[in-house]
């Protein structure tokens, strides 16, 4: 792609994925079963990886060319602005991408020091561990689980890299049975809904479009909504909810340890406060047979969306109904004996050096 197809791209995208993402905050509100909305959050994340994809792959549309009525000087200046500008734009897209992916790369080094810093549950603890793990949890996804002890001061967690992890704090171990049992019902749920891969994808998303403030809103929405689908598993109503309820606002009031400012990406006072007033209200209904397609909806909303190309190219043809294909694309699909255009009717550098000539000698 050429510069000034790079500049309606960064654009385009970004338009598209604030959009999407308004949409989705939109449905998300609508919902009120949190399955529903885990699975809307993981249409949303895939649904704009689709439009990177795409935005990328393949051409689009061309609705308009108010380009075609400037002089040709005009054009020019519009032309050396863009080429500036998609330089500036990619210097600081990447450089967000670059530091959001370091700080990323060392939070997770940080967290792998963490847990290995952790000791394993003894012969005893892990004795008691296994009673209270519901059998039909005991080997999420076909793997063996691995449990570690916490500091008390923690809340328990999960992680999942190379194998299934859940740590545990050493005073619920050897506490109340039934605290035990909610806690690795709503861990070992998170392992078995593959919610650790749905975090890497939405980190993966939230790293792309890092300068976008709506990407971070829905990031929260959506691990609320995970937290919600394992907190409505780990308790079933009256007594149980209620204890379960004091559990969380036990560890929301745990004073902010630096073991626990490692982990504040995994759990935070703030949602874990956000959970108990859930569970405390009753809010766990389920939604209407419309809102049960809010995923298929937000997949259409995204077909359409996925069409709306600012009409920032300059240099596109007027004669043409839609784009060219990217070079990359179309080099892999003639290597088949595929035909499709990579090229304008007019190459925008051949236009753009008639129309340095034409101004040159207008003005001479």
């Amino acid at each position: 792609m050429t510069s000034l197809h790079w500049f309606q791209f960064l654009i385009s995208f970004a338009l598209q994925a604030a959009i999407v993402t308004i949409l989705a905050c939109q449905i998300e509100r609508r919902c009120k079963n949190a399955t529903t909305k885990t699975r809307l959050w993981t249409s949303y994340y895939l649904c704009i990886i689709g439009l990177l994809a795409t935005g990328a792959l393949l051409p689009h549309l061309y609705w308009a060319n108010p380009w075609q009525y400037l002089s040709d000087r005009n054009l020019i200046r519009v032309v050396h602005v863009e080429n500036a500008a998609v330089v500036l734009l990619l210097c600081v897209w990447l450089l967000g991408i670059a530091w959001l992916a370091i700080r990323w790369a060392y939070g997770s080094r940080q967290l792998a020091l963490f847990i290995r810093n952790c000791r394993h549950a003894t012969p005893n603890e892990l004795a008691v561990i296994q009673a209270a793990t519901p059998t039909s949890l005991r080997r999420p996804d076909g793997h063996a689980v691995e449990f570690r002890i916490l500091p008390d001061s923690i809340a328990p967690f999960c992680y999942q890299l190379h194998r299934p992890l859940v740590l545990l704090p050493r005073t619920v171990v050897i506490g109340n049975a039934d605290d035990l049992r909610q806690i690795l019902q709503h861990e070992l749920t998170h392992l078995q809904t593959q919610h650790p891969v749905q975090v890497f994808i939405q980190r993966l998303v939230q790293t792309l479009l890092w300068f976008m403030p709506t990407i971070w809103t829905a990031g929260r929405l959506a691990r609320l909504a995970r937290e919600f689908v394992c907190d409505e598993a780990a308790v079933d109503g009256g007594e149980s909810a209620a204890r379960y309820l004091r559990m969380l606002l036990r560890y929301a009031r745990c004073e902010n340890t630096q073991d626990a400012a490692v982990l504040n990406a995994v759990r935070s006072p703030h949602e874990l406060n956000v959970r108990a007033q859930r569970l405390a209200s009753g809010d766990t209904a389920g939604d209407g047979r419309i809102m049960r397609f809010a995923p298929m909806l937000m997949l259409f909303l995204t077909l359409l969306v996925a069409q709306l190309w600012l009409p920032t190219h300059p240099l596109a043809s007027a004669k043409s109904w839609c784009s060219p294909w990217p070079r990359w694309t179309a080099a892999v699909l003639h290597a088949f004996e595929i035909p499709v255009r990579d090229f304008d009717q007019f190459d925008s550098r051949l236009q753009l050096h008639d129309l340095e000539k034409g101004s040159n000698a207008a003005s001479g």
